[in-house]
């Protein structure tokens, strides 16, 4: 008998549309993408929303990206529920998606050939930075993992004084960076607690109940690897223009962070995670330089061709009664 499976993912803009691509008119496969309604660009959602094969499913929910990655857990921890689809996931939630961005840390030190090297990483879910966490665990000499975040900056206050409390979501140049409570966290606290799994259970029960401050031997041990800093708009905006007048490269807002974080942290020499193409974001790019990157003449159909997807509430039960009826 053949499997059917469902592969069900949330994205904050960009895992989404790599996933469809991969995934896109297979056999035996169905991927249902839940993104943020109306708080990622247009063109993020385009891409993913104008294909048409029949085995995607997009889903905008009435809600932030932490609504859409609640209610992709919810659905796993439902046993009964993820079993009864052959549910799987291609986002940072799978574990093989960490393994495989920690390729490129090792990439960049054969490339560059120095003793140690750094990284800043924009970061909104901690996935790729975490990359490098384990890249470094496996023996790679990085001296620091830079966790480069924009207003929503719960990382950069866990990181640099332990204050891991959400706050409200702002809407924000750098949307796939929109995210308060980052899945991949939850693995380094795992780590840095020695691989317990009780105190790591415990300390997730008290991030879920928003009082969860790290304590301050654990802050010292995150801190021998990590540090971070936060971008505003105004101060992504300069980065933008600045790298632009320099360079003559349009930096993305998300890779703006990126290299504003290493500068307001002195790290004049260090690797930059590139994360999108700027076409992505023309509204952040007219409003830094008076410019913007077209589209890919690869991606230029999405502009015109119709798209097709479905908004649901922020409800677990609508997601779920959704991707069983088109199972």
């Amino acid at each position: 008998m053949t499997k059917k499976i469902n592969i069900v993912v949330a994205t904050s803009g960009d895992t989404g549309a790599a996933a469809i691509d991969a995934i896109k008119g297979k056999s035996n496969l169905n991927i249902f993408v839940l993104h943020p309604n109306n708080k990622i660009s247009s063109v993020q959602r385009k891409i993913m929303t104008t294909v048409d094969d029949k085995n995607v499913f997009n889903v905008a929910i009435d809600g932030n990206f932490d609504d859409c990655q609640n209610i992709v857990k919810n659905m796993f921890s439902d046993l009964e529920f993820s079993k009864s689809i052959n549910m799987s996931g291609v986002n940072s939630i799978n574990w093989a998606r960490i393994i495989a961005q920690a390729v490129y840390y090792f990439y960049s030190y054969f490339k560059l050939g120095k003793e140690t090297i750094s990284f800043s990483v924009p970061t909104g879910n901690f996935g790729d930075v975490f990359a490098g966490y384990l890249a470094k665990k496996m023996g790679l000499p990085i001296d620091k993992l830079i966790v480069a975040t924009n207003e929503n900056d719960i990382l950069h206050r866990a990181i640099s004084k332990g204050d891991y409390v959400s706050k409200k979501v702002k809407e924000t140049l750098s949307p796939s960076m929109d995210i308060q409570l980052a899945s991949n966290f939850e693995r380094l606290i795992y780590y840095v607690n020695n691989s317990d799994s009780k105190i790591t259970d415990d300390i997730m029960k008290k991030v879920k109940q928003n009082s969860y401050q790290i304590e301050k031997k654990n802050l010292d041990i995150i801190q021998k690897d990590f540090l971070s800093e936060s971008c505003n708009k105004q101060e992504t905006l300069d980065i933008i223009k600045k790298n632009y007048e320099e360079n003559n490269i349009i930096l993305d807002p998300h890779t703006a962070v990126g290299v504003g974080a290493a500068k307001k942290l002195s790290f004049n020499d260090c690797v930059v995670l590139s994360t999108a193409h700027p076409c992505k974001f023309p509204d952040a790019t007219n409003n830094a330089i008076n410019k913007h990157e077209k589209l890919p003449k690869e991606l230029q159909y999405v502009l015109d061709k119709d798209e097709n997807f479905e908004v649901l509430k922020n409800n677990t039960d609508d997601v779920k009664n959704f991707v069983k009826s088109n199972e």
